[in-house]
């Protein structure tokens, strides 16, 4: 673990691909729902964060979303997501601004397909409406495909970089995140700082890790 951390301290957003790396041995390693991981790191004037999530605890779904409903709500979470500075809340006196942020589902690349299939979907039937049969077929498999996909795992991850003016005045990490998400019933954190390494599991009713 003390390993892991150490590289986590030196894999920031300049180098993503070590981060993620570095993340996926970090993390709790089995999906389960109402379940996260998070990871934090302080260099300098920049925090990074990384998120990794069961789709469940944020969308309440992790099938590919298949209707309007489905849509506006993975569209909803994604908005929120994008509002990280209201989820994660640092010490005020360290001065702390969202700077960066990068999400990734499959549930948010399927919602964005499935947006650009029903747009050719529309213009093919109508200038094929005599394969209408075709094209049924064509649905079906998509359906089936649905059907696969609503028996596999979803993950949501995000990654968050923070800048502070005054990081050497930041001594705590509180998570509003549990009252936007009330599925997320716990969050293991694991964070590296300059006063050392700091891990907690966080929840509803204790939200705050001392990153003193």
């Amino acid at each position: 673990m003390r390993r892991t951390l150490l590289a986590l301290s030196i894999a920031l957003f300049s180098s993503q691909g070590a981060f993620a790396e570095d993340h996926q041995h970090a993390s709790l390693g089995a999906h389960e729902h109402g379940v996260a991981s998070l990871n934090l790191v302080v260099d300098g004037n920049l925090v990074s964060l990384e998120l990794d999530s069961p789709a469940a605890n944020l969308v309440g779904f992790e099938h590919t979303p298949g209707t309007d409903e489905d849509r506006a709500t993975v569209a909803r979470v994604k908005a929120a997501l994008e509002q990280a500075d209201t989820l994660f809340s640092f010490t005020p006196a360290a001065g702390c601004t969202l700077q960066q942020i990068e999400l990734e589902s499959p549930l948010f690349a399927a919602d964005e397909h499935e947006h650009e299939h029903e747009h050719e979907h529309e213009h093919e039937h109508e200038r094929h409406d005599d394969h209408a049969h075709g094209e049924h077929e064509q649905h079906d498999d998509h359906d089936d495909h649905h059907d696969h996909e609503h028996s596999a795992h979803a993950d949501i991850e995000g990654r968050f970089g923070f800048n502070c003016s005054s990081p050497e005045r930041l001594e705590a990490l509180t998570l509003p995140l549990f009252n936007s998400f009330p599925a997320m019933q716990r969050i293991q954190v694991q964070a590296i700082t300059t006063s050392g390494q700091h891990g907690a599991v966080l929840t509803a009713d204790q939200p705050t890790l001392s990153l003193d």
